[in-house]
């Protein structure tokens, strides 16, 4: 027979028997569902890179020419940037001035805005409305097109100062748009996190639990189709035939998983698709611009994973014709690499430039995590022979057992913790980075808790007539102070405004300059004084006078603060018009405490949630696939000695020996190692430790319910199991 022949025949007969084999019809499944998800979860990976990619671009082709960087160039418009917030994400508000009707005006304008005129993003006027947005920058005008925007969610806004409000002396030259290099001076990922951090938590919270499902699908019922190929290799197989039995064996699953995951990333390939919990929508312009990239993939995703389960098989040659046992070196380099990998990720801080430590970080920690598993196996096979000779010294038949089973079999162990460990890891990183976050803007939320819109502050302060002529046009509820900051020694905060407004905040009326106490003054003035650096000993003085005569001084910051009466809140879309039509075209009217990365924050919260909430399912679905295979493989096992011992206790104790004390033993070395590398974000954030109790107590109940599934699952094969011919 030729070796083609042969080849074709041994794939047959591995496809005929896929399901027939021991946990045949499971590891079909699971091999169909790990492919399918590292086939999206590989994707991914090229539709991030796209997306980052044309966003880049979109960027790059809408960034001014500054004639500054260019001075060969003419100057044919003016352009100043400035940020803005809506619903506590950052966004970008672009003034154009055009000096020549010749220039084109930038992507996703079908015109110049006139005079007072604005266009936004169709997610900005949906997030806060068409009314809104024209209160705050003047006329809409229209919707920025889709190639105006990096992204189709992203908020956005080109307006047109009036000929009143237009400060030439705060803009920028430009001789027309588009950049060649770097990533763009405007756009949302400027207000956000970058590739590196994305794919780094991309990596551990996705691509590792995708990694672990594959192993675990592969080596599914491994133990009679390694006693399969041993066989034959001892009938004189080579190394290619028995890859190609193997392989049949996988192709059919691996063929439906790959075409599920196709069929899943193909709606992305048409609409745009938002992602829950987080603002993006991913554009399918980006997707079908990696679709040759994604093609690549649905081929080499299912070709990589035949060739693992071809791989994954035992390579001791036969020495003789009889099957016997499988034993496999057992691999030692998780054993060295995983000491080196823990004191690597605890000291990447100290050690590492500060923009590389976030992708170290994650890379180290990610090699823990790996190699973890195979470290408690090592350790739990080494007890193994101690654990049996106790046992044979006390006469516990359920000790003896588990120790030699434990020494024999420390695959099955790793296995086994090794969706446990994963679980724990993305635990604590979850509960680690979601305190960091917090506690990173906790201040500024709270403040805005507390006074919501009672409390404005606005900026510039501008020249005397326009100062107030904005105080002339504010409703009649609302009160303003003017305040004068001085920074040398040990600082003064000035408050001068007209009687209605001290009296509000229950100030007397007095021309001469009066010291006010920062701990006994009114509620929003505290807190106002509080975000401005007064609660650390700065001199407080008040008098009444015109806020539109405020001094300047060479060492002294000054603004504004709006008071609403009665504590009332106030519109701060309106009254961020009334700054831009009659105070400055770069004013900004914003909350005590800006906080200026909440939006970074809560984006970077929307990402984790999603990105943890994907990889804990797939780690959950890896250890019950892992389990059911695991316990039925352990059952047999100790079906035999139903002859012996019919009672129940000897299932017992095997199972609580050979899977309680590993488990445990993973959820307690998890959690402990788990915190200790998450130092490094606890630096920047304290964690509380108390959360470590819940985590460990759940562990441990997850650790209780495998040991009972597992003594459940040994009895029920104990109870109809027959002698065969095996």
């Amino acid at each position: 027979m030729t070796t083609g022949r042969l080849a074709s025949q041994l794939w047959r007969i591995g496809a005929s028997t896929a399901h027939r084999a021991e946990a045949g019809r499971i590891r079909s499944w699971a091999l169909a569902l790990a492919t399918a998800l590292l086939t999206l979860a590989v994707g991914g990976l090229a539709v991030t890179d796209a997306s980052f990619d044309g966003r880049t671009q979109r960027t790059l082709e809408r960034s001014p020419r500054l004639t500054a960087a260019y001075p060969d160039e003419p100057v044919r418009a003016l352009w100043r940037w400035d940020p803005a917030e809506a619903d506590g994400l950052a966004y970008d508000v672009i003034h154009l001035e055009p000096l020549t009707d010749r220039l084109t005006p930038p992507p996703g304008l079908p015109r110049w805005p006139l005079p007072g005129e604005a266009f936004a993003s169709r997610a900005l006027l949906d997030a806060s409305g068409e009314d809104a947005v024209a209160a705050q920058y003047g006329r809409l005008a229209g919707v920025i097109e889709p190639a105006g925007l990096e992204a189709p969610g992203e908020f956005l806004v080109y307006t047109r100062p009036t000929a009143a409000m237009l400060d030439r002396s705060v803009m920028q030259g430009i001789s027309g748009f588009g950049e060649t290099t770097g990533t763009g001076v405007l756009g949302e990922h400027l207000h956000y996190f970058g590739k590196a951090e994305f794919l780094a938590a991309y990596a551990g919270f996705v691509l590792l639990p995708v990694a672990l499902l594959v192993a675990i699908a592969v080596r599914t019922g491994a133990t009679a189709r390694d006693r399969r190929t041993m066989l034959l290799a001892a009938l004189g197989s080579s190394r290619f035939a028995r890859a190609c039995c193997t392989a049949g064996e996988a192709a059919r699953p691996v063929a439906l998983g790959a075409a599920a995951g196709a069929v899943a990333m193909l709606p992305a390939l048409i609409i745009d698709i938002p992602l829950p919990s987080t603002t993006f929508i991913l554009a399918a312009r980006d997707v079908r611009a990696a679709a040759p990239l994604v093609a690549g993939i649905l081929v080499a995703v299912p070709a990589a994973i035949l060739l693992v389960t071809a791989l994954a098989q035992p390579r001791r040659r036969a020495q003789a014709t009889r099957p016997t046992a499988v034993r496999t070196r057992r691999a030692t380099w998780s054993l060295w690499l995983f000491p080196v990998a823990l004191l690597f990720t605890v000291r990447v801080v100290d050690l590492a430039p500060p923009d590389t430590v976030v992708v170290l970080y994650a890379t180290g920690y990610l090699l823990v995590l790996v190699t973890l598993p195979s470290a408690i196996g090592t350790c739990v096979s080494l007890l193994g022979p101690h654990l049996a000779t106790l046992g044979y010294r006390r006469g516990a038949a359920g000790l003896l057992l588990a120790g030699r089973r434990m020494a024999a079999a420390p695959h099955t162990v790793t296995r086994l913790v090794a969706a446990l460990v994963i679980a724990i890891g993305i635990a604590v990183q979850i509960q680690v980075w979601t305190a960091s976050l917090t506690a990173a803007g906790q201040g500024a939320v709270d403040s805005r808790e507390r006074l919501g819109t009672s409390v404005l502050r606005v900026a510039p302060y501008a020249e005397p007539a326009k100062v107030q002529a904005f105080h002339d046009a504010l409703p009649p509820e609302v009160h303003a102070l003017a305040v004068q900051v001085h920074a040398e020694g040990k600082g003064q905060v000035a408050l001068v405004g007209d009687c209605p407004a001290l009296r509000e905040l229950r100030i007397s009326c007095n021309e001469r300059p009066q010291p006010i106490s920062f701990a006994t003054s009114e509620s929003r003035l505290r807190e106002y004084l509080g975000g401005v650096g007064a609660a650390d000993g700065m001199e407080v003085v008040v008098r009444s006078g015109d806020i539109a005569q405020l001094a300047a001084a060479a060492d002294a910051g000054r603004e504004l603060v709006l008071f609403g009466t009665g504590g009332q809140q106030l519109p701060l879309a309106t009254l961020n018009g009334v700054a831009h039509r009659h105070l400055a075209m770069t004013a900004r009217v914003d909350y005590v405490l800006n906080g200026g990365g909440l939006g970074k924050l809560t984006i970077a919260a929307g990402w984790l949630r999603l990105l943890s909430t994907a990889g804990i399912t797939i780690v959950c679905l890896s250890a019950g696939i892992g389990a059911i295979t695991d316990f039925l493989r352990f059952g047999r096992e100790l079906a035999p000695l139903s002859v012996i011992a019919p009672g129940r206790r000897l299932y017992g104790a095997v199972a609580g020996w050979s899977l309680l004390l590993p488990a445990a033993l993973a959820s307690l070395a998890g959690v402990g190692l788990a915190w200790w590398l998450a130092a490094p974000v606890r630096s920047v954030a304290p964690s509380d430790p108390l959360g470590l109790a819940s985590l460990t107590s759940g562990a441990l109940v997850c650790a209780l319910a495998l040991t009972v599934w597992g003594a459940a699952t040994a009895l029920r094969a104990a109870t109809g199991w027959r002698p065969g011919g095996d």
